[in-house]
């Protein structure tokens, strides 16, 4: 009832299915030769399987589509409500950084707070620099 071909291969006429390309091709009465190469593989079928099977492969896909994506949402979202009410260990262990701070200079001072501006010494016009940016920084907030 069912038989399996290959691309380049003389069949009979029918309805046969590129399982490679996902495509039926029609093959008139007389018979003909099925396209592609030895890599190509077909399935002939009797149209009235075809019939049948056609729409259920269609609403398999219309159905599974769209759980699809809730299999891939549903696991996301739970991460990250599991993040926000547990949150990990390299998070805390991670510094409150600001926007616009250097954290790769050694610090003068350990104890100084974000209120107060860092002691600058004044050792020439970059330094100058440094000290208006961080005086200007100190006192937006």
């Amino acid at each position: 009832m069912i038989s399996r071909h290959v691309g380049g291969e003389v069949v009979k006429g029918g309805c046969y299915w590129s399982i490679s390309a996902g495509e039926f091709m029609a093959v008139p009465k007389e018979g003909g030769t099925l396209p592609g190469s030895e890599k190509d593989r077909y399935i002939h079928a009797p149209l009235p399987v075809v019939l049948i099977v056609g729409p259920i492969m269609g609403a398999g896909f219309a159905f599974f589509l769209p759980l699809s994506g809730l299999l891939v949402l549903v696991p996301f979202l739970l991460g990250k409500l599991r993040g926000a009410a547990a949150p990990s260990a390299a998070r805390m262990a991670t510094p409150q950084m600001q926007p616009g701070m250097s954290y790769l200079e050694p610090r003068s001072g350990a104890g100084t707070t974000a209120q107060e501006a860092p002691e600058v010494e004044d050792k020439g016009k970059l330094v100058d620099l440094a000290q208006e940016i961080a005086e200007k920084r100190w006192k937006g907030k």
